[in-house]
């Protein structure tokens, strides 16, 4: 079915941007020359910028500017943007990537409508450290966040916000996995693109491992089934120590460990398990290209198991 002409209600399209004020404009500019009639675009200045903030009015005036005093981090900035939003879907979109056609919003919504138990739909990506799909949509155990529709319900019934403990990495995890216990797939549309250039501009590699491996611990002490918990942090301890050792950055290791255990009890308050049926699956998913997901045993067994303790949700 055609995607030309379809509406699904208003889309907001929400950017947090962070030290990249040309490719920011690119970002924006292919936002704004989207041909869904419906939309709305804000973006965050993460921190205030008044160059850039300058030069999106004289561009994009359509463009709403939200500003923060210093870097709070992606997640607690997407926060914001959600929470000064109006649509009933939302497209976050990274600061250093575009949509590569106008067609883009209205070809993911048509998903939607073609699909409509989906959790959120992801875009496939170009770009020189990326591998694009080819062929068929597939689904996927977690989406990259800056390239993502989803719907408003998502935050606001079906999972929430994401805790601003996720300064960066792991908040699409925190969503995914509770989507997933939900039967809410997600899945990574093939004819959909955007071009990712993976700037390094204005990023620390080291705060990115330190964070990195932090929110990857925090989540799955969230979101891990008790049966797992152990097993997989005691997999995530080793491989981050092998990782960060042969790097020459083993102080980041012991700060992430550390900084996990200090914030325990903050994370256990947003702990909500996912079944291990559930786990299954997205072991599953992670193993291989899914392109029919009643396909899997996994799926099915993880449909009766939840149905019996309640957890199947309605659209």
């Amino acid at each position: 079915m055609s995607s030309k002409g379809f509406v699904i209600g208003v889309i907001s399209i929400l950017c947090v941007s962070h030290g990249r004020p040309d490719l920011v404009m690119e970002c924006l500019t292919s936002c704004d020359l989207q041909d869904y009639p419906q939309k709305e675009i804000l973006v965050v200045l993460n921190p205030a910028d008044s160059a850039t903030e300058l030069a999106i009015r004289a561009s994009l005036p359509k463009v709403q500017i939200l500003r923060t005093h210093q870097n709070i981090g992606f997640f607690p900035g997407l926060n914001l943007a959600i929470a000064n939003s109006t649509g009933d879907y939302l497209m976050i979109v990274d600061d250093d990537a575009r949509f590569l056609s106008s067609d883009a919003l209205s070809g993911l919504a048509a998903k939607f409508r073609d699909e409509p138990r989906l959790g959120a739909v992801t875009c496939n990506l170009e770009g020189p450290h990326e591998t694009p799909i080819h062929g068929s949509d597939q689904y996927i155990r977690v989406f990259t966040t800056g390239f993502t529709m989803l719907p408003r319900k998502v935050v606001t019934e079906w999972v929430g916000y994401i805790p601003d403990l996720f300064f960066r990495s792991a908040g699409e995890t925190f969503w995914c996995t509770q989507l997933w216990q939900q039967r809410r797939p997600v899945k990574r549309v093939q004819n959909v693109r955007m071009f990712h250039a993976l700037a390094s501009k204005g990023r620390s590699t080291r705060d990115w491992h330190f964070h990195g491996l932090r929110s990857q611990i925090l989540c799955a002490l969230m979101r891990e089934p008790i049966s797992w918990m152990l097993p997989v942090l005691a997999s995530k301890f080793v491989k981050s120590l092998l990782q960060l050792g042969k790097s020459g950055e083993l102080n980041i290791w012991i700060r992430a460990w550390a900084s996990s255990l200090f914030h325990l009890r903050d994370a256990l308050k947003f702990r909500n398990p996912i079944s291990p049926s559930t786990r299954r699956l997205l072991a599953r998913l992670d193993r291989v290209p899914v392109l029919d997901i009643e396909a899997l045993p996994e799926w099915q067994a993880a449909g009766s198991g939840d149905a019996e303790h309640g957890r199947v949700l309605s659209a």
